[in-house]
């Protein structure tokens, strides 16, 4: 069924009509909408009742409607009635019936439905909706519900755009509106030919009005180069304020902010570690995700607990109107998915994803690593001069996957959602020996075992109590897994005896979060909103590090309750001011206190295109992943709780400021964001006793400091046509203060100064040609100035390294190129497929990972670890739809 309108006018019947239009060469569907359009009536008629083809030509100038009709309709199967300023088409023999034609006109009025994805009948989150002409609009909540008030009339236009896909214009009718409406979105097709395309396509990232939030588009991340295939936070990276020279890590450091200082939600749950493969790959699989939301500070009341940003990931649904089944490969994995309906109201969707042992693989795993185990090709055989021999053998593996599904079903006005997700990484490094000397034989090997992963779950129930109130109840569980077995165990025979040697160490941390929430959307009016809610939180988090199998240097069994509740209001006044205050409290039983945090953003719109931005808020962060330094073995991370003693409870303050630009094609924003920081926690064995000393307590070397972060982003986009893209550039500067590492503050490790990314797109056909570029200032290390040798009690000599200020040198400057190309494949206009090509690093630029320092023979030897080289890629992808 389609209804076309336009505005409405003085006639009181459409047939008296004079149309001052000719129609050549155009279809009878075509002609009938312009003529909705153009004369401001409705046209009510059947789609599959219309014939298809071009008319012969017909002038028509200075005829009334009712005559041009007949004329139309003419020996088409078709017949007509008129309404006052409807008209009604059906078939010749089927009856018009009276309530099918005659709608209450309304103007001044509410509205409320449902944004969809047209081909999966999924519904569409954050989706904008304005009406034309006006700065009347709204944003579709999570379950893709929306209220629109004060709608002037019934022939209003509505603008509906959505990331990935086409914007569209809803026109409105009295029959549209006389229940709630649902609007299905194109996503967008590169095989569908330009001369049939009417409605806009979305751009691939999208700057919300709200100040620091953008999101990009998952169907459209596929274009962009990537290293291993698509990939979520490596696409977000691109963005200014948005850290992408941290190669070694797919977490994202956002504003001077650590990854562990994101709250990462993925259907409402927790996910406390998002990488796979030592960080070059994030453990999101896009063939489950619908939507992503990036906050990159001064976030909402809503959320809590992280002190710098916000992602939130909503899973897909899957296809309610069809089974579905897709495939894809890379040179890094293989991945599948399904999707069934379940009835004409749920659906469930699978999908799943695991690494092989390819080249790239290979190349990734050599480069990041440092175990000293043989090569599996040619296991170490080294003979001594007619005295015995050693032999090392070690057979490598490693290998990641992850799972998604979901189950969803919808009733009028509930939605039931049952979600699950589980990645894992798996690696084995170890390594057997067997030596021979003289009369002595040693046996047994080396334990290089990690394993490290996610799972978490979610149940959500959505009710749609009326038009203006919405409620969302989410219970979940989330659990985080580290173990580590770095561990030698040899059995040494020497003159009849034996001798056990076991030494290495032994690291397990576990994280368990049991959390429910409820959150609530009341909209009194179009210009006020209020959101409201609670959550409870159960943590219960260990960690268990020994050295050597008898030193325990940590034995942490921590549990808390977080009980929240919050507050907040979103107004727009004067019809330019939008203003959000909040306010969030938390009861936290370990510290026995309540934690406030206020909030407060407002954007001010100067003009239809200027608009300015401000935002300030209060945060805390009660769990929290402690870096562990120590020389032995480098630098590791685990998670525990503050306990507001020696770990303190995290807070951050954020002060934002921003300014925007934007037509219709184009958009430049500037925002500059400064953030003090307190309560950071590090854990260093740089400064702990030997470890053959008693009685050390190694709770002693938890270390508090405080830090500021400040920068300035700058954007330019391009937003629509066959050329898009952005530019955008971030000046910042981390610094933290340790006392632990003396009186200066010092550059955190993770500062860039300059850091400039280019991201291109270009549409040709069926292919999308696309290429960024990054640039960054070197990131801070701590450099040793020099050796000194000390003689011990037996008068031998050692050397040790003198280790310099903290952070006072730069690795060289960052910068690669990628590029990619995608081609779309199917039959007709039916996209079934793509396969992609690209190019990581073309010009094979060699990038510093990190130093390292040794001395040989009293001579200090400095050694740079390197990131990735030139590397190509090929992806493969197919589906049934």
């Amino acid at each position: 069924m389609s209804v076309i309108f336009a505005q409405q006018l003085v006639a009181q019947n459409a047939g008296e009509i004079s149309v001052t239009k000719n129609y050549f060469g155009k279809t009878l569907k075509n002609t009938l909408d312009d003529l909705a359009l153009s004369y401001n009536i409705d046209i009510d008629y059947d789609k599959e009742d219309i014939p298809k083809g071009i008319m012969p030509g017909k002038s028509f100038k200075g005829k009334p409607l009712n005559t041009v009709l007949q004329l139309l309709l003419k020996d088409k199967g078709l017949h007509y009635k008129i309404v006052e300023m409807q008209v009604v088409i059906r078939k010749t023999g089927k009856k018009i019936l009276l309530e099918e034609k005659i709608y209450k006109r309304k103007n001044n009025f509410s509205l409320s439905g449902t944004i969809k994805d047209k081909k999966s009948g999924e519904s569409l989150p954050f989706a904008q909706i304005l009406i034309k002409n006006t700065k009347n609009g709204t944003v579709s909540n999570v379950d893709g519900y929306f209220t629109l008030f004060k709608i002037p009339t019934d022939t209003s236009v509505f603008l509906v755009s959505y990331t990935g896909y086409k914007t569209k214009r809803v026109f409105l009718s009295p029959k549209l509106i006389s229940k709630d409406i649902v609007i299905e979105l194109i996503p967008e097709n590169n095989m569908i030919d330009e001369v049939n395309i009417t409605a806009e396509s979305e751009e691939l990232m999208k700057v919300y009005k709200d100040i620091s939030v953008v999101s990009m588009s998952t169907k459209q991340m596929k274009t962009l180069p990537s290293l291993g295939g698509q990939d979520l936070f490596r696409s977000f990276q691109l963005l200014p304020g948005v850290s992408a020279s941290n190669e070694s890590s797919s977490g994202l450091y956002v504003r001077g902010g650590t990854p562990d200082q994101n709250l990462v939600l993925y259907d409402g749950f927790t996910v406390y570690h998002v990488d796979h493969l030592f960080g070059m790959f994030s453990a999101f699989n896009p063939n489950a995700v619908k939507d992503v939301k990036l906050y990159k500070g001064g976030f909402e009341s809503k959320y809590g607990g992280r002190l710098s940003s916000v992602m939130e990931i909503t899973g897909k649904d899957g296809n309610e109107k069809n089974f579905n089944l897709g495939a894809g490969v890379s040179f890094l994995s293989i991945d599948g998915f399904a999707e069934i309906p379940l009835g004409k109201k749920g659906s469930f969707l699978f999908t799943g994803r695991r690494s092989f042992q390819s080249f790239l693989y290979k190349d990734i795993f050599d480069s990041f690593n440092d175990s000293d185990a043989a090569s599996p090709e040619a296991p170490a055989q080294i003979m001594g001069k007619g005295m015995g021999r050693s032999m090392v053998q070690s057979e490598p593996s490693s290998f990641f996957y992850d799972l998604n599904a979901k189950a969803t079903y919808k009733f009028d006005k509930d939605i039931f959602s049952l979600s699950f997700y589980n990645g894992q990484d798996d690696l084995d490094n170890s390594s057997t020996t067997n030596i021979s000397r003289g009369g002595m034989r040693m046996g047994g090997g080396r334990n290089d075992l990690t394993q490290w992963g996610n799972w978490g779950t979610s149940a959500k129930w959505s009710r749609r109590w009326n038009k203006s109130f919405y409620s969302n109840a989410l219970a979940s569980y989330s659990k985080y897994y580290s173990k580590r077995n770095m561990t030698r165990n040899n059995t040494v025979y020497r003159n009849g005896e034996t001798k056990e040697i076991n030494r290495g160490t032994i690291e397990d941390n576990q994280l368990q979060d049991y959390t429910f929430k409820i959150d609530n959307e009341w909209k009194i009016t179009q210009n006020n909103q209020l959101e409201f809610g609670l959550q409870s939180s159960y943590y219960n988090i260990d960690y268990l590090f020994t050295r050597n199998d008898t030193i325990e240097i940590q034995n942490r069994h921590d549990q808390a309750s977080l009980s929240t509740i919050y507050f907040q209001d979103n107004l727009r006044l004067f019809n330019r001011l939008t203003l959000i205050p909040g306010i969030r409290a938390s009861f936290y039983d370990v510290t026995n206190n309540i934690y406030f945090e206020p909030r407060v953003s407002l954007n001010y719109d100067l003009n239809k295109k200027i608009q300015l931005k401000a935002s300030w808020g209060q945060y805390y962060q009660f769990a929290k992943r402690i870096i562990r330094d120590d020389m032995e073995s480098g630098s590791r991370d685990f998670w525990t709780l503050g306990n507001g003693d020696d770990i303190p409870i995290g807070f951050a303050t954020h002060y934002i400021g921003g300014l925007s630009y934007e037509t219709h094609n184009y958009l430049f924003s500037a925002e500059a964001y400064y953030k003090n920081l307190q309560g950071l926690s590090e854990y260093s064995l740089l400064y702990a006793p030997t470890f053959q000393q008693q009685n050390v307590n190694y709770d002693d070397f938890f270390y508090e400091g405080t830090g500021v972060a400040k920068g300035i982003e700058l954007l330019a986009q391009k937003k629509y046509g066959k050329y898009t893209g952005w530019v955008g550039y971030t000046l910042g500067e981390v610094k933290y203060d340790f006392p632990i590492y003396g009186n200066e503050s010092f550059m955190a490790t993770h500062d860039v100064t300059h850091e400039l990314k280019f991201v291109n797109s270009y549409k040709w056909g069926k292919w999308v040609f696309s290429a960024s570029w990054i640039y960054g200032t070197g990131k801070p290390y701590t450099a040793p100035t020099g050796a000194y040798d000390i003689t011990m009690a037996d008068g031998s000599v050692n050397s040790f390294i003198a280790v310099g200020d903290k952070n006072t040198f730069r690795l060289p400057d960052y910068h690669r190129l990628d590029i990619a190309a995608t081609y779309e494949f199917g039959i007709g206009s039916k996209s079934i497929g793509n396969i992609g090509f690209s190019i990581f690093n073309l010009y094979n630029r060699t990038n510093t990972w990190y130093k390292t320092f040794e001395l040989v023979d009293s001579e200090l030897i400095e050694t740079d670890v390197n990131l990735l080289g030139i590397t190509p890629n090929i992806t493969l992808s197919f589906k049934l739809r």
